[in-house]
């Protein structure tokens, strides 16, 4: 019967998954992978290849001097719980998809398990509908069925990756990671993050004291895309911001070098500065925000800043001065652009 039950739970999500990434930019496909769910919890012994359906029942630890490898087109599922699970590494991970196959980390949303009388007969030729899926699944027992009512998966539902200090290596490209609170934490400069697509988590990659490289990405429905705390320093290039809370979140005396993204509709602000920090923002296009371009810090130079704050779409900002209707409190403007710069953003045969 628990088997039945996490059989179905991932064909809820894979569906739900499959019909909530319709129209996206991203390519899905669940094709490929013959292999039955495995489960997984703690801490590993030896080195692991994940491959096809994966349900993590608690968090997994990889320890020093061991390598995770997760193939393109796995789905590692997390099961939502009062203590919510996650993936630490102090070894190695290797999370590397591919365009038409994604590696996608997620929430299995909080299901429930009410038993309910009813035809068996009946119950066996009901089949996996857009409306069950929206309702309900039942499994047919001699005498009565068990109703799983799935909640839909939320930010927060599981912790997220943690990538520790002492890793020497980890990688994740063409990844889908989502629902977490912290999708990627980077305790280590030794981190890859390209092409990967950050949705619904609380915070979509948090740097903290360090230095990985974040490329040609895309962050969308986050509370923030991308955060930077303590010395930390990363190259933030060549990715898509969109529809937020915060676009970038910089604190303490953090420096980021955000350069060639497209930072576009979020919410709130584009890019927020607190205390001491300073980022250096260059070519990039700064768009229909609904807060301020850039609040209270960093130094900007050959920015595309048009339509933020309320200021209308077509108002692009132009002054060379440190105060402007849609920046606010900056250190530095310098070449400000009157057209948007072309190179910005995920290039087009990325996904």
């Amino acid at each position: 019967m628990k088997n039945t039950i996490i059989n179905i739970i991932f064909i809820i999500f894979l569906t739900v998954f499959y019909l909530g990434s319709q129209g996206c930019a991203l390519n899905f496909d669940t094709g490929g992978s013959a292999s039955g769910i495995i489960e997984k919890s703690g801490e590993l012994t030896q080195n692991e290849v994940w491959d096809g359906r994966i349900y993590v029942t608690g968090t997994v630890i990889v320890p020093e001097g061991i390598t995770l490898t997760i193939r393109a087109g796995t789905i590692v599922g997390f099961e939502p719980a009062d203590s919510p699970s996650e993936l630490i590494v102090h070894g190695e991970l290797y999370a590397e998809g591919a365009p038409d196959r994604m590696i996608v980390f997620g929430s299995l949303g909080k299901q429930s398990v009410a038993k309910t009388e009813t035809d068996p007969k009946s119950a066996m030729a009901q089949t996996l509908t857009r409306d069950m899926i929206k309702q309900q699944v039942t499994i047919p027992t001699e005498s009565s069925t068990q109703a799983i009512t799935a909640a839909p998966p939320e930010a927060g539902d599981w912790l997220g990756i943690k990538i520790e200090a002492g890793s020497p290596n980890s990688r994740l490209t063409y990844c889908r990671i989502q629902h977490a609170t912290t999708a990627i934490f980077c305790g280590t400069d030794s981190v890859q993050i390209e092409r990967c697509l950050f949705s619904e988590n609380k915070i979509g990659v948090l740097c903290d004291n360090t230095n990985p490289t974040i490329s040609a990405n895309e962050f969308n429905r986050n509370g923030s895309g991308a955060q930077f705390r303590g010395t930390a320093a990363p190259e933030v290039e060549y990715n898509e911001f969109n529809a937020n809370r915060y676009g970038l979140v910089c604190e303490d005396d953090s420096r980021p070098r955000i350069q060639h993204n497209n930072i576009r509709s979020n919410y709130e602000y584009a890019i927020i500065c607190y205390s001491t920090s300073s980022p250096e923002i260059i070519s990039n296009n700064i768009t229909l925000n609904s807060g301020w371009a850039v609040y209270d810090g960093g130094r900007l130079r050959d920015n595309y800043i048009s339509g933020n704050k309320q200021v209308g779409p077509n108002v692009t900002e132009l002054s060379i001065g440190t105060q402007s209707d849609q920046f606010y409190g900056v250190d530095e403007v310098f070449d400000p652009r009157n057209s948007p710069v072309s190179e910005a953003g995920v290039p087009s045969d990325n996904f």
